[in-house]
């Protein structure tokens, strides 16, 4: 595949210049022992235990709070986790998450979707630094998001769409851009390897007195998994700016802007037959920030968000399938506004309130909405053993019925090793635009009396860490409740919508995860999900993909996975062995009949290695060698029915550290 040089180039570029910029400008300043801009942090009545788990997430209850004192399930990746992984999309870090099922429809920058818990693939809510990033109804295509950048992934699984709105419905996936500290440092890698797969990335962060600053950019091109017309290429860059205002404030900017170009010969049953079918994604996201620490009891924030994502599908005549030349355009719109508030009224209690705004349009379809939204959240703790966290929220929305979301946790620490939690709550999924507007000009009817989906959750969790943080095991029983879940469906009268609230399904199961480090530098895991779904309503019409008494499709009641990995200092390596078992799925053929068919189960084995090769400086500067594999033992298997998926698949590069 042709390399688009420009991209490489500027790639290159902007890499290298602001590393020298930065180089000539930035003093090293010293490392801040806690954001002064943070809001005021909870104080327990009582002795502090040890935590058996001092981590700090944001996600869960929009403060900062230690992950003790969260009743939710909580997964926390760091930037050290990913690049022990060796994973460069979001993807391969998301398979490594218990209760997460991700389905890539064939090769590298198929559409690829995550199923949680049993839930749909547009039950997820997306965040970046705060603002939603999926398409307006919930969906999202994880194929080109890459890891660039990222400080951490912060994952709820359940309901949290008290704090967040529309979509949270068994997840919310919050990707932080790494904030730059102290001296400017920074990497540059390069990578080829089978499958005619070359990558390109890169990243400096630093601190220039009150300035932090953060940059990253990937560039990547593969010929894919077919011979025929699968070309697969992506261009990231993101930014992260903050700005200390004073002790008490602070302004910052973030912006990513990704552009890819998907090349796919597959029609709708798998078969690969089409020469030149080809689509782009251009998607840009910026978001600003306000904050300020008024007193040590109540602190403001002001956020606002804009998401502009614009896909093109072209088929072109060949001749033997498509006799005439079509584009498809979908452009989307987002602005996000919202105004967080935290009061401490005493050292048990802190109170989060505020109100979000939210339009989406849709240009394609001409139409557009708006949700306000009005939230309340309190924290209570005793004794600094249980801790309590409520919440309620109200959304109104132009295009569909409003609807009232509350929450409930409780973690409960028995002693410094064991933690008990539970939560109990409630989500939903507004319709699309789709849904909503149909598409008129094949004769298809949207519903704009549909209602939003919903889902109630439980779930009931017990958390063990050593006292030395050398073994640790958790384990979660999850239950799911959906209802007026949208079916699509030709079984109507003529002008009638063809989207409708018909039917119901539940999804319940466990989810256990465990590690032992028998030493500082070595770690073994491992992680197991049980699923059980099934359609408890099919609805009065025939004809869709519910059927009654059925499991949901592509849910595997039985996933896992087992690790090795080894970390001393720059010196990293991860083996993963990760199981799928057996799913229901629709085959479709050329004659637009489908049949239902049950996917085999599959294990493959991932790994990725980093050996430093030379010393460049003193402080820490190396180059080293990196290979990375994937299917190592070319296992044949399928995603989606009728696709293939890739085989084996090989890298190996040289990273500088700076």
């Amino acid at each position: 595949m042709k390399i688009r040089l420009s991209r490489f180039l500027t790639l290159i570029l902007i890499l290298t210049s602001t590393a020298v910029t930065s180089a000539q400008t930035t003093s090293q300043t010293e490392e801040r022992e806690q954001d002064s801009t943070s809001p005021p942090a909870k104080q327990g009545s009582g002795e502090k235990l040890p935590s058996i788990h001092h981590e700090v997430t944001v996600t869960a209850t929009r403060t900062p709070t230690d992950l003790r004192e969260i009743g939710q399930t909580l997964t926390l990746i760091t930037a050290e986790d990913i690049e022990a992984q060796g994973a460069r999309d979001v993807l391969q870090v998301l398979e490594t998450v218990p209760g997460f099922n991700v389905v890539r429809a064939g090769s590298f920058g198929a559409t690829t979707s995550v199923f949680v818990r049993g839930g749909e693939s547009d039950f997820n809510l997306v965040l970046i630094d705060g603002v939603q990033v999926n398409q307006p109804g919930g969906t999202f295509d994880f194929a080109d998001l890459t890891t660039t950048n990222i400080e951490r992934i912060e994952i709820v699984r359940g309901p949290s769409s008290v704090l967040y709105g529309a979509d949270a419905m068994t997840s919310t996936i919050h990707i932080i851009t790494r904030k730059g500290e102290g001296k400017p440092s920074g990497n540059l890698l390069f990578e080829g390897g089978t499958f005619d797969t070359y990558l390109l990335r890169g990243g400096l962060q630093g601190e220039a007195k009150k300035l932090h600053y953060s940059l990253g950019g990937h560039y990547s091109q593969s010929d894919g998994l077919h011979e025929l017309n699968n070309q697969y290429d992506k261009f990231e860059l993101s930014a992260n700016t903050t700005f200390q205002l004073n002790d008490s404030s602070s302004i910052g900017a973030n912006v990513r802007y990704l552009d890819s170009e998907y090349h796919l010969p597959n029609d709708d049953s798998g078969a690969v037959v089409d020469p030149n079918d080809f689509r782009t994604t251009q998607e840009t996201i910026f978001s600003t920030f306000y904050e300020n620490l008024l007193t040590s009891r109540y602190s403001t924030k002001v956020l606002y968000g804009y998401q502009r994502r614009v896909g093109r599908n072209f088929t072109l005549a060949d001749g033997t399938g498509d006799f005439s030349d079509f584009t498809f355009e979908s452009t989307e719109n987002r602005h996000y506004l919202d105004w967080q508030n935290s009061f401490q009224l005493d050292a048990r209690n802190l109170i989060t309130a505020g109100v979000s705004y939210k339009r989406e349009e849709s240009e394609t379809s001409n139409l557009n909405r708006r949700s306000v939204g009005v939230y309340l959240q309190e924290q209570f703790s005793r004794a600094d053993r249980f801790f309590l966290t409520v919440g309620g929220r109200y959304d109104n929305n132009n295009r569909f019925k409003s609807f009232a979301t509350g929450s409930v946790s409780v973690a409960y620490l028995i002693d410094d090793e064991f933690k008990l939690r539970a939560s109990l709550g409630n989500g939903f999924r507004g319709p699309n635009f789709i849904e909503i507007g149909g598409f008129p000009s094949f004769g298809i009817v949207g519903n704009e009396d549909l209602n939003p989906e919903r889902n109630f959750a439980t779930d009931f969790g017990l958390d063990y860490f050593s006292r030395n943080l050398r073994a640790g095991v958790s384990g979660t029983v999850f239950f799911n409740r959906f209802s007026d879940l949208i079916e699509f469906t030709f079984s109507v009268p003529p002008g009638t919508p063809n989207y409708l609230n018909l039917e119901k399904a539940k999804s319940q199961g466990l989810e256990l995860e465990g590690f032992l480090s028998p030493t500082g530098e070595l770690r073994l895991g491992g992680r197991y999900t049980f699923t059980h779904t099934e359609v408890t309503d099919a609805g009065s019409v025939p004809g869709g993909s519910f059927e009654e008494g059925e499991q949901l499709l592509r849910r595997p009641r039985h996933m896992g996975g087992i690790y090795t990995e080894f970390r001393k200092g720059r010196y990293k390596l991860r083996i993963d062995f990760k199981y799928k078992g057996e799913r229901d799925d629709f085959q479709f053929f050329p004659d637009f009949s489908s049949t239902r068919v049950v996917l085999p189960g599959y294990w493959k084995v991932d790994f990725s290695v980093i050996v430093p090769i030379v010393q460049l400086s003193d402080s820490g500067s190396d180059l080293a060698v990196v290979f990375r594999g994937e299917n190592i033992f070319n296992k044949q298997y399928t995603e989606i029915a009728g696709f293939e998926s890739p085989g084996r698949s090989l890298l190996a590069g040289l990273e500088v550290t700076f």
